[in-house]
């Protein structure tokens, strides 16, 4: 299949092409469920010979999935041991509007993001939210896109904030012998993250109002019953939730062996049952996520991503504030399908080289790679945060599109705005 080219693409490309825009239009156009529709993604890039049996399996034991899986089981005990309610009556107070519980929702959560792995900060606050919507009388859908939005923007705002600010680091010090600094990307990203949380609160209409899947379950039942009192496994989920961040956060262990480790010790301290670890654990989402990986999986490796890439190069020539948005655009669309780490490695050399090419300094560019690589709002597949509140908001895939597409382009002018002032081309 290799040798049939179109386009700078081979005929395996194109199948991935035809694959994702096909998932697309089942997602929004028909009614079947999105474990399914992505299990048939799935099928077809294996049957086509795209991926090997390995790679099409992989999604299912990658370090993401299962890391997603174990932190349900992590939320699971502070619920039941009313740690979630206790943050939400000490944390998050009682504002008296909606847009005001935005902007007390957003702020704190980016801010945390700058050092924690916007990953747990999520994972821990989706219970809060939907509690705290609850008695502030919202629909959680309405809060929940919001969290997982800011927990993205605050990751922007520091070197350690967020993988691939770490990938662009490390690969630009490793090309160029220079360091970019801790702080490089802070202005920018409060920029950025201010411009988001404004965004977000002229678009709040489009935020939809949906009923959580898990409702009627008797979660929230549960829940309920977990008074905010402090009795002795109140304080050990506490304190195991707050070992998980820091042996991450200082990297004793990765997140995932943290995560793996504060699980265990939930349910050795009793502090949920095995029983209701397993029905805290929202597996469509977890057929999702195996989905978005496998496909991620396939558009890097038949050069899709790649040939964007270069196909932008191509148009945009010597013109370097063309580059800059052009890059940043096309960046920002590809990790909508792929992890932001991945877009980060696979976009850097070009960025870098393209910079030195045209003879300007690679620092504006890959300040606004980072920002970009970090900007996918518009599917639920393009952010580990946006796939742990996709189920708990009963949200559907266009939801995402309907306010993240308007978000990806104000998100990208800030982008190039600010980047541009600090860094003039």
């Amino acid at each position: 299949m290799d040798s049939i080219s179109f386009l700078g693409l081979g005929l395996p490309g194109w199948i991935t092409i035809v694959t994702v825009i096909a998932l697309f239009l089942v997602l929004l156009l028909t009614k079947l469920s999105e474990d399914i529709a992505f299990l048939g993604a799935m099928a077809i890039l294996g049957l086509s010979g795209i991926l090997d049996q390995k790679e099409d399996l992989a999604g299912f034991s990658s370090d993401s999935v299962v890391l997603v899986g174990v932190l349900f089981i992590v939320v699971a005990g502070l619920i039941h041991t009313g740690v979630i309610r206790w943050i939400m009556q000490h944390f998050l107070g009682t504002p008296k509007s909606y847009p005001a519980a935005i902007v007390r929702l957003m702020t704190p959560v980016a801010a945390l993001s700058t050092i924690l792995s916007n990953t747990t900060v999520v994972a821990l606050f989706v219970q809060v939210v939907k509690d705290w919507a609850k008695k502030l009388g919202i629909a959680p859908s309405k809060l929940l896109i919001p969290l997982s939005y800011a927990a993205g923007m605050g990751g922007i705002c520091t070197i350690i904030g967020t993988p691939p600010n770490m990938i662009i680091a490390g690969l630009y010090a490793q090309n160029s012998g220079q360091h970019i600094g801790f702080f490089a990307p802070t202005l920018p990203g409060i920029f950025c993250l201010v411009v988001g949380v404004l965004a977000t609160l002229a678009m709040r209409k489009l935020l939809p109002v949906r009923e959580s899947r898990e409702d009627g379950t008797g979660k929230e039942a549960v829940a309920e019953e977990a008074q905010p009192q402090i009795g002795v496994k109140t304080v050990i989920s506490a304190l195991i939730m707050l070992a998980m961040i820091l042996l991450s956060s200082f990297k004793v262990m990765s997140l995932l062996q943290s995560a793996v480790v504060a699980a265990a010790a939930m349910l050795i301290f009793r502090c949920c049952t095995p029983s209701q670890a397993m029905k805290s654990i929202d597996w469509s989402v977890l057929m999702i996520f195996a989905g978005s990986v496998v496909i991620g999986t396939a558009i890097q490796k038949t050069g899709v991503a790649e040939a964007l890439a270069n196909g932008v190069m191509r148009m945009c020539g010597s013109k370097p504030l063309l580059v800059m948005i052009m890059m940043s655009l096309t960046a920002t669309f590809v990790t909508e399908f792929i992890s932001n780490t991945a877009a980060g490695a696979i976009f850097f050399p070009i960025v870098y080289h393209a910079a030195v090419t045209m003879g300007c300094d690679p620092m504006p560019f890959l300040i606004s790679l980072m920002i970009a690589v970090s900007s996918s709002f518009a599917t639920p597949i393009g952010s580990t945060t946006h796939l742990l509140v996709y189920g708990p908001g009963g949200y559907k895939f266009s939801d995402f599109m309907k306010i993240g597409i308007p978000m990806n382009l104000i998100i990208l002018a800030a982008n190039i705005l600010i980047v541009n002032l600090i860094y003039p081309l």
